[in-house]
């Protein structure tokens, strides 16, 4: 008995919600030890009492074999005196959490004990397509309100049979409190409906696979939404699927059975095997094979494929029995992705998208729509950052009164803050569609009202025209701060890396606007969280026609030519943009020279659009960003050379020309070098003259840290050229890891701006 000793441990992290107390039941047994574990405001507090060494094997365990979804962010250790008489361990009533994001786990893709016991003919869930456990199944989707528990979920409508009962209350089952547990005699049931919402008989799993291998479209009802599904291999299938969805080049995201099967289609390393098989399960961008056609009609503009693994039980069944499938979300163009009924009817009906529909009766209470990201720079960069990673917190350097951030127009998320901790929504949209409006009101209130936050500050981007802003500027009671776009893409990357020094920011995007009532989107800034300073940009050029030269890039070529093309100008122009008439090449002249709706533009998207055009994109911009999609797929990464360019300097700041390179590129075209050599040495020019800029700041300013972001870096072979050019010049480089660098980040960066400004505000005050 004089070896006994007490241990009081405290820990922090993602530890509520995720199966941490029975792991901690487990092995407390394991060790034979006495004491008790529970959930409270901070996380998880336990105690633990019996030999020395019995107890340090108990603290090394717990933080190598804690549950897969779990996150300790820190351990602390206090020994106490032991309690006489004391012969169990327990897991004793909770306190509500004072944390609440420690009891908002995210959705969890389906464990292998569970996948192993759905396809067990002897296990009595065989086959139930929403089996789960504390590992895995959906989380952030069903809850209603917090505390996370049955009750306060869209499973309170099933009461759990006897047997699920036993499971949910013993703390040696790994159903222990698995809140959605259920089985086929007392949980949620799949239904299969025909395009007039008619129950079709027969096993509806059974009839959806024939269906799809007869080469039908499905509406699957998954974990956040509806997903439109058909079979990947059929040519004829994902065609008629891009003719009614009205999708003719964005590329479909493919669901296949393993990671065996994707190896089979897709190059794949140990970095994306690992994210594909993570609890998130999100789509990877990987680079295609050449020898399988079929992935040109999923994927037309590029090299890449978006894959992912069946991430849910019902996934598992269908995609056992036809795989690969594409997987799209589940809505009409720029709409929000069905969750329900009354969504449904937007995608399943005659002349509408799907001809069937795998839907059940288990309410989905919040859309989320699948995360995507790729690896790149050594790491991930988020490209959609939704189910899987929402509602997990990004921590702040700084801390403040609580924030909304509304987010940009496009791609838009909102983030809410609390303390140090910012949550970032799923993804909601573009906001110019009404029903995307709605869903971005919506997640508004839900977010704030699951937190239980009464924001002290409303943030919203400085473009008066964007929904997000006019959302902002009608709510009262709070005060409103506008943050220009492209420091808040910087902002974003310094608050994820917790830097609060200033550094070189490099923010390239396609729009955004500016304080000189410009559009920016080539941008160099000295910034920290709290300020910036413009210390340079891309050279502008004027938009004809504003926001339509966006959806026709070739007048934003036609701009170009116009601004560095002196000798034989129409004839450069007539070769080169055959899809401008000339009395059309007249009229968008005219606006450029009376400067009448031809705003000035810094734009690095609309420089890539252009150079696009001048190297044969057809011109169809049928989803954002095609023309620099189509530009990098094109581009050689081997190409070694680089075109001229100039830097000069105009009302103190630094200008940077690609003049020089236009002229290069239109000049290497006529003498018929490959266009993909062109593109190559494009990519080059760029990464050099950021590099460059970047060497001219740090001699005026001292500083050697630069952020990137905006929608522009989602460019992975840019991105790598640029951070080794930095790099081989001693630049210390930071790009965004858990939030997007386009436009589903610059809500976070919103609210790291309003935090640091009204932080330091705050000691201010105090002092």
């Amino acid at each position: 008995m004089n070896d006994l000793r007490r241990v009081r441990i405290k820990i922090t992290g993602r530890v509520q919600g995720v199966g941490f107390r029975p792991a901690v039941y487990r092995l407390a047994k394991r060790f034979s030890l006495t004491g008790f574990v529970n959930n409270t405001g901070f996380g998880v507090l336990i105690e633990v009492q019996g030999a020395r060494p019995a107890i340090s094997g108990f603290v090394l365990a717990l933080q190598s074999e804690k549950p897969r979804q779990a996150v300790i962010e820190s351990l602390a250790e206090d020994e106490i005196g032991p309690v006489a008489g004391e012969e169990d361990f327990l897991i004793t009533e909770s306190s509500r959490s004072g944390d609440l994001s420690a009891g908002m786990p995210p959705d969890l893709a389906v464990c292998a004990l569970c996948r192993r016991e759905l396809f067990a003919p002897e296990d009595r869930r065989h086959k139930y397509p929403f089996i789960n456990c504390v590992d895995c199944g959906p989380r952030f989707t069903i809850i209603e309100n917090l505390p996370y528990d049955r009750r306060r979920t869209s499973m309170k409508k099933f009461e759990m049979c006897p047997v699920c009962s036993a499971e949910f209350a013993d703390p040696a089952n790994r159903r222990f409190e698995a809140q959605p547990n259920a089985c086929s005699f007392c949980g949620p049931r799949v239904m299969l409906l025909d395009n007039r919402f008619g129950k079709v008989e027969g096993d509806p799993i059974d009839e959806a696979v024939r269906l799809l291998k007869e080469g039908k479209i499905l509406a699957l009802k998954g974990v956040g939404g509806y997903h439109i599904c058909c079979d990947a291999a059929n040519s004829g299938t994902v065609k008629l699927l891009r003719e009614r969805k009205k999708r003719p080049h964005k590329p479909f995201a493919v669901m296949f059975k393993s990671l065996e099967q994707i190896g089979k289609y897709c190059l794949l390393d140990k970095g994306e095997a690992s994210e594909l098989e993570s609890v998130a399960a999100p789509i990877v961008v990987l680079r295609k094979k050449k020898n399988y056609p079929f992935l040109y009609d999923v994927s037309p503009d590029t090299g890449d494929i978006g894959a992912f693994l069946p991430y849910s039980p019902l996934h598992c069944l269908l995609l056992d029995r036809v795989s690969p499938l594409i997987m799209t979300s589940g809505n009409s163009l720029d709409e929000p992705m069905a969750i329900d009924e009354k969504g449904l009817k937007q995608i399943l009906g005659p002349g509408k998208i799907a001809d069937f529909a795998l839907a059940h009766d288990r309410p989905i209470v919040r859309r989320c729509d699948d995360s995507v990201l790729k690896m790149t720079g050594g790491g991930k960069i988020m490209i959609r950052r939704s189910r899987g990673f929402v509602p997990i917190p990004i921590r702040l350097p700084v801390k403040g009164p609580a924030v909304l951030a509304c987010g940009a127009e496009m791609k838009n998320t909102i983030c809410v803050t609390r303390g140090d901790q910012a949550f970032l929504s799923p993804h909601i949209g573009d906001l110019a569609d009404l029903r995307s409006y709605e869903f971005f009101r919506e997640s508004v209130r839900d977010f704030v009202g699951l937190l239980e936050i009464k924001p002290e500050a409303v943030v919203c981007d400085m473009h008066p025209d964007y929904m997000s802003t006019r959302f902002a500027l009608e709510m009262h009671g709070v005060r409103l701060e506008k943050i220009q776009h492209h420091h808040a893409h910087i902002a974003s990357c310094l608050a994820e890396h917790f830097l609060t020094e200033k550094v070189i920011g490099i923010a390239l995007d396609g729009t955004g606007f500016g304080p000189d009532n410009t559009i920016w989107g080539g941008e160099f800034m000295i910034a920290d969280l709290r300020s910036f300073v413009r210390v340079g940009h891309f050279r502008q050029y004027p938009m004809p026609g504003g926001a339509q030269a966006i959806l026709e890039p070739a007048r934003m070529a036609l701009s170009c030519l116009d601004a560095e093309i002196v000798e034989n100008a129409g004839e450069v122009m007539a070769r080169f943009l055959p899809s401008l008439s000339a009395s059309e090449k007249q009229v968008f002249l005219g606006m450029i020279r009376r400067k009448a709706h031809a705003p000035l533009t810094s734009s690095a998207g609309r420089l890539f659009d252009a150079v696009s055009v001048l190297l044969g994109f057809d011109g169809q911009v049928t989803y954002e960003g095609r023309p620099a999609v189509w530009l990098q797929s094109l581009a050689d990464p081997k190409a070694d050379k680089i075109y001229d360019y100039e830097i000069h300097e105009q009302n103190g700041v630094r200008v940077l020309s690609f003049a020089k390179t236009i002229r290069g590129i239109i000049e290497d075209v006529e003498r018929s070098l490959d266009a993909k050599i062109i593109a190559g040495i494009f990519h080059n020019t760029i990464a050099a003259a950021l590099a460059r800029m970047c060497v001219l700041i740090r001699e005026g300013h001292g500083l050697n840290r630069v952020a990137l972001s905006g929608g522009v870096f989602q460019n992975d072979l840019l991105l790598e050229k640029v951070t080794s050019c930095l790099k081989e010049k001693g630049f210390e480089v930071y790009i965004n890891r858990q939030a997007p660098p386009n436009d589903g980040g610059i809500a976070l960066g919103q609210a790291a701006v309003a935090a640091a400004r009204n932080s330091v505000e705050r000691r201010a005050d105090r002092k």
